[in-house]
């Protein structure tokens, strides 16, 4: 392949990533404002409570999209012309499906025995499932289309909106029903802005019931319902046990280093995300093509990841004393432990978007059923004993387990990478970073975190663990982006 051809792709899943990570990371950030009134204002057992009604909220979200958001992007990444077509049909399939969850998330928190308060907010966030799967569904075809942007426009513009009406509520002393009323009408007013934004760069969809859709979406979403079944059990379970087996402050105490970690998720995810149209196109051409690709995928995920983690690890007591204040000083070491599990959720979602790619979701169908099974087993043991870090435990462990059962299975019947090697100039660039965040630990914390980034770019820099051409392309990406400069 033409060296400018590679740089072009890899500009491209850059700009993408970039589109897809911003409001991963900035709506948290957005929502810390939130999260910082709830936890002064109604305390942890609020924030706990507000943390567990989101958790159900997650499970069922994605339940009721019956996880056809990667089958959407892969098909579309290969057929563009049926694009209407098939986000119309598989809109109204997934209607259907969302009504259903809808009623089995009601049914579910009303069976688990909440306070009233929780059950009602419960209720009323269950009907941001009929707006969020048309949204999600046209998340897939924006990224098949590689015009992620509008789908960052439109996240960043809901939780604009939402976290700016919330804080007003909880300032003003309403409680976490309220919270999530504002929170089922913006997300309508997002569903609105998506359409918008698809009319103007795709046209106007026009029905045509198709059977050969539908057939594919009836055979193939048992398998993709079962992944986001149990990767949704894995990633959510925790707290919703936490606060059966302990209570709702441990919740509160634990979501507090969760929220850090699925902020700093936000950029693997993102990254994940952009590449599966990429990995389709290249399994195209063979797998050794796609091994290239993959391989250089998880070198700069392992670039973007290493650092975070070492410099959460030692500077995680200035990091919760900052967000939350003293009273959640036991949430401490749940982040400097939880924030290793960093890694390893980068390569699980490129991982699991290598399978989707190579049609090989049937297996990580089964991955995600044996590990969401080692997680709630590692929960029962654990919790008990330890707790909310018992929760940490278990939630590292098993995503630790996930990995190796890929990656098993990637290198038996794919290929194999060169993982070790991969990582070990990040990694020793990160270590260097992290010797000077340490020295630095009476810094101002935003001096420190600058300065400590600015240490590292250097080592990677002087480690080579970017490429020159690599560093020619963001420069030239830098260029487009800021014509000006």
């Amino acid at each position: 392949m033409p060296k400018a051809t590679h740089m072009g792709k890899g500009a491209s899943v850059f700009a993408n990533t970039l589109s897809l990570w911003l409001p991963d990371f900035f709506n948290p950030l957005l929502s810390f404002a939130l999260i910082w009134a709830i936890s002064r204002y109604l305390g942890a057992d609020g924030l706990g409570e507000y943390s567990l009604v989101l958790a159900y909220a997650g499970i069922f979200q994605t339940l009721a999209s019956l996880g056809l958001v990667s089958l959407i992007v892969r098909e579309v990444a290969r057929k563009r012309d049926e694009v209407h077509v098939f986000l119309l049909n598989s809109t109204v399939f997934g209607i259907v499906s969302s009504l259903i969850a809808l009623i089995a998330m009601i049914g579910l928190v009303y069976a688990m025995g909440y306070e009233r308060r929780v059950f009602v907010a419960s209720v009323v966030m269950a009907f941001s499932l009929l707006p969020s799967t048309p949204i999600w569904y046209m998340d897939g075809v924006f990224r098949a289309f590689e015009k992620s942007h509008y789908v960052a426009i439109t996240y960043l513009a809901e939780n604009i909106l939402r976290v700016a009406a919330c804080m007003v509520l909880v300032v003003l002393g309403y409680g976490i029903v309220p919270i999530f009323v504002v929170s089922v009408a913006v997300r309508v007013f997002a569903l609105a802005l998506m359409a918008l934004f698809y009319w103007k760069v795709l046209g106007r969809p026009r029905w045509e019931f198709r059977p050969d859709i539908w057939r594919l979406l009836l055979t193939q979403s048992p398998v993709f319902l079962n992944i986001v079944i149990f990767s949704t059990i894995h990633l959510n379970i925790d707290q919703i046990m936490l606060s059966k087996l302990k209570d709702v402050h441990s919740v509160g105490i634990y979501s507090a280093a969760m929220r850090l970690l699925t902020m700093c998720v936000a950029l693997p995810l993102a990254f994940s995300n952009a590449v599966l149209p990429f990995f389709t196109r290249e399994y195209v051409q063979g797998a050794q093509q796609l091994q290239s690709f993959v391989a250089n995928a998880c070198r700069h995920l392992f670039l973007g990841t290493f650092p975070v983690v070492v410099g959460t690890v030692v500077l995680a007591d200035h990091i919760i004393t900052l967000i939350y204040g003293s009273g959640f000083a036991a949430s401490v070491p749940v982040l400097r432990v939880l924030i290793i599990a960093l890694v390893p959720f980068g390569m699980v979602f490129t991982l699991a978007q290598v399978l989707i790619a190579t049609d090989n979701q049937k297996v990580d169908m089964t991955i995600n059923m044996v590990s969401a099974g080692i997680n709630v087993a590692l929960n029962f043991v654990l919790i008990p004993l330890y707790g909310e870090m018992g929760c940490v435990l278990a939630n590292l462990g098993t995503i630790i387990i996930f990995n190796e059962l890929q990656y098993a299975y990637i290198k038996k019947h794919l290929f194999s990478l060169p993982l070790l090697k991969l990582a070990a100039k990040p990694f020793a660039a990160a270590a260097g970073m992290g010797a000077v965040t340490l020295l630095l630990r009476d810094w101002n914390i935003v001096a420190n975190v600058a300065f400590s980034a600015a240490i590292y770019c250097l080592l990677v820099y002087l480690f080579r663990a970017v490429s020159t051409e690599e560093i020619a392309g963001l420069r030239r990406l830098a260029s487009g982006l800021f014509p000006g400069r």
